[in-house]
Parts: structure tokens; sequence; C-alpha cells
């Protein structure tokens, strides 16, 4: 099974947003087509999260937000143990937590 995060592109200017949005940021239009949100970018900041749900296998999730290259910023997991402000990384898409029998998938990020 291949999973992968997908954001919005406007029909009248072309702008990206991700997550999906109603109305466009930049021109206000209300059309979209689906477009893939993945590449490479650069740790903009992270941070370690210790107050997790109980049902949580992990005892804390890094994560980051992202500028890509094509200027998108998105937060994700950060999967690396030295991270630093500027760090180059890929996305990648995985498994980021499981409820019971739910298996919830979203960006993780791992340095280049």
């Amino acid at each position: 099974m291949t999973v992968h995060v997908t954001g919005g592109r406007c029909t009248a200017c072309g702008t990206v947003s991700y997550p999906h949005r109603a109305v466009c940021p930049n021109c206000r239009g209300e059309t979209f087509e689906e477009v893939s949100i993945a590449g490479r970018g650069t740790v903009l900041s992270y941070t370690d999260v210790y107050a997790l749900a109980i049902d949580y296998e992990t005892r804390y999730l890094r994560l980051a937000i992202v500028e890509l290259d094509d200027g998108q910023r998105v937060t994700g997991q950060l999967l690396d143990d030295s991270p630093a402000l500027g760090k180059p990384v890929r996305t990648t898409v995985g498994v980021v937590r499981r409820q019971g029998e739910t298996t919830y998938y979203g960006f993780q990020f791992v340095p280049i």
C-alpha cells in the first residue's frame, strides 16, 4: 500500500495549500485539485512533545516545521537524533500512531 500526503492547488491562481482549505489564501478561490505534497526541505523549528495521550507507544514525539523547496511549510514528525535549525531533510510518510485497530499516517522528516 502506498500512502502519500495531499494538498489542494487552487484552480484559479495555482497556489498550493496544505492542509486542504475551503478558500484559497491567495485569491479567495473555492475550487481545488488534489496535489501530492513531498520533497526536500529545511528544518525551520522543532520541539519534543512529552504530553502524549496514554495510548501512544512512544515516550515522546519530536515534531518539526519544515519549509519544502517549493515554499510550502508543513508540520510532521522529525526522525533525527541530532536535530538542528536549517538542517536539510526529505519527506516521507509513515505510521505516526496506532490506536486499537486504526493506523494513522503522516509526514515524517529524515535527514539528508
